[in-house]
């Protein structure tokens, strides 16, 4: 018998299914009010109807109003605020401040480091190039920010964040939130309410926070904690490192080829759906703080097969607990007391370290879950 190393992670594909956002007027209508600077630094208000303000060059200050309005910085330092209704706020070039108000806007940061703030109600802001600052507020907002080190925070409600591409510092707030990190190494959690965390690529902080969460690693060497609640852990690809924190918390292991995994209770239009997610599916994780009779740790049936007894249940006969690791153990799964490491031997008598853990704990049979 070999002791060998879990297969290479698959990582998570969470497809090109983006929200309908709101689009500019196109069309030269009669009731859109059209409002241009000169290129010099100047204050443009609109109309208490549809307006189109264009900032062009210099540090233009613009304000919309009522109706649905269209806002665009254009070069340099722009400041510009939608005010009620629905508007369509494009930053351009330059470090940027920009406001929805009230209404679903649809916000761009454009080049360089803006802050964006979505105001009240649903919406959409995408800092795009750059290190931005976004901000949701209130209502189920979805903020993306694009290339850079960014800082997305929620807010209030159920919200969609996604950090992408840099070294991001990714929160949720309050509401239940689908949060995920993205490319780099991030700083993701979830905030107050039960949310789905994953930190995706990159060696990630992923953290749920306070509620009931679902708190994953995704690929690389993230560290997993999830905080106050009974939440449920996985690390993902990599060597992780796992912590439940307060509460009755599940550790998931597994190893098969796919799954669709579906966060209960974001209910944000299908977004809360990971297709093809491998949790646990390479290198060797540790567990810090498992507290046997009160954490669970499931394991996959499709990945620990030589565990399942009748009805499809975990057979506690399968699991011994060892001073020292020996070959040809009279179990399948197999806790090595004085080194804290947990083996799986497979159906070519391999025997698979996947976890460490405390050494000396006093685990049973009862501490573990085939799903």
């Amino acid at each position: 018998m070999s002791e060998i190393v879990a297969p290479s992670p698959i990582i998570p594909d969470f497809g090109d299914e983006e929200p309908i956002i709101n689009q500019p007027p196109s069309d030269p209508a009669d009731d859109v009010t059209f409002i241009t600077n000169n290129n010099s630094n100047g204050s443009l208000s609109g109309t208490n109807g549809r307006d189109s303000i264009e900032g062009l060059g210099g540090n233009d200050s613009i304000k919309g109003k009522r109706g649905e309005d269209t806002l665009l910085g254009g070069e340099d330092d722009d400041t510009a605020s939608g005010g009620r209704d629905d508007d369509w706020v494009d930053g351009g070039d330059g470090n940027d401040e920009l406001r929805g108000g009230r209404g679903s806007d649809t916000i761009f940061g454009g080049e360089d480091d803006d802050t964006a703030d979505g105001g009240r109600d649903d919406d959409w802001v995408d800092g795009e190039d750059g290190n931005d600052e976004l901000r949701g507020d209130r209502g189920s907002d979805t903020l993306r920010g694009g290339e850079g080190d960014d800082t997305l925070f929620g807010g209030r409600d159920n919200d969609l964040l996604r950090g992408e591409e840099g070294d991001d510092i990714v929160s949720g707030g309050r509401g239940f939130d689908n949060v995920r990190g993205g490319a780099g190494n991030d700083t993701v959690s979830g905030g107050r309410g039960d949310d789905f965390v994953v930190g995706e690529e990159g060696n990630d902080l992923v953290s749920g926070d306070r509620g009931n969460d679902t708190v994953l690693g995704g690929a690389g060497d993230d560290t997993v904690d999830g905080g106050r609640g009974d939440d449920l852990i996985v690390g993902g690809g990599g060597n992780d490192l796992l912590e439940g924190g307060r509460g009755a918390d599940i550790f998931r292991f597994e190893f098969f080829e796919s799954e669709t995994f579906i966060a209960d209770g974001t209910d944000m239009s299908g977004l809360d759906t990971l297709n093809n997610f491998v949790p646990g599916d390479s290198g060797v994780d540790t567990l810090t703080d498992f507290a046997p009779g009160e954490d669970k740790i499931q394991l996959g049936a499709g990945s620990f097969d030589e565990l399942i007894g009748s009805g499809g249940t975990f057979n506690p006969d399968e699991f011994t607990t060892l001073d020292e690791f020996a070959q040809n153990p009279d179990a399948n799964l197999v806790y090595d007391s004085d080194q804290g490491f947990m083996y799986y031997i497979n159906e070519n008598n391999d025997a698979i370290k996947f976890l460490e853990l405390d050494s000396n704990l006093d685990i049973t049979g009862d501490d573990f879950e085939i799903i």
